[in-house]
């Protein structure tokens, strides 16, 4: 299989910081993404971007502002040149943007989903991601719920979702530097 990590919505405009809802998993995603540059496989950020003229919520449009720094990427996970940085126009990593074509240009077949949250984007990119026919892995602890109001078993439901509907595989980063980027 050639392989691709697709890191999602660790864009400064969501707030990431020490101490706030989420950022124990960024932690993680630096170890996946320290893994994949180990094993020569690409990385790709896609983060969200809204227009004034978009029709979503308002705290979406004004934080993730098109021509503003909320858009970048994390320092925690700054993107290095030879990552790719894919702008996402709403739910999927694959909204309205050239993703797959990115993904197809690169030859790749299969991908490897983190990031930000698992009940929103990843499990809608990975729903794209398996209609489009690519092998789907997600990183269990490298992912996490929308809202911290919400019961650990929402994000236990969306990643039923990835096994059992898209037949695709859940695993722990571990398990997955293991099989996939050794």
């Amino acid at each position: 299989m050639n392989i691709a990590v697709i890191i999602l919505d660790m864009a400064k405009g969501y707030g990431w910081a020490p101490g706030s809802y989420g950022y124990e998993m960024v932690a993680n995603v630096r170890r996946l993404k320290d893994a994949a540059y180990a094993a020569e496989v690409p990385i790709i950020h896609v983060n969200s971007m809204r227009r004034e003229s978009d029709q979503v919520g308002d705290w979406s449009r004004i934080m993730m502002k098109e021509g503003t720094d909320a858009l970048d990427v994390i320092p925690e996970l700054q993107p290095v040149d030879k990552d790719t940085l894919v702008y996402k126009r709403y739910l999927s990593g694959f909204s309205h943007n050239d993703l797959d074509y990115v993904l197809r240009t690169m030859k790749r077949d299969m991908v490897i989903i983190a990031g930000a949250s698992t009940d929103n984007t990843v499990l809608w990119t990975s729903a794209d991601a398996f209609q489009l026919r690519y092998k789907v892995v997600v990183v269990e602890d490298c992912t996490m719920v929308h809202r911290e109001s919400e019961p650990p078993e929402v994000k236990d439901y969306a990643l039923r979702i990835v096994r059992n509907v898209l037949h695709s595989e859940v695993l722990p980063l571990d398990e997955v530097v293991a099989r996939y980027l050794s």
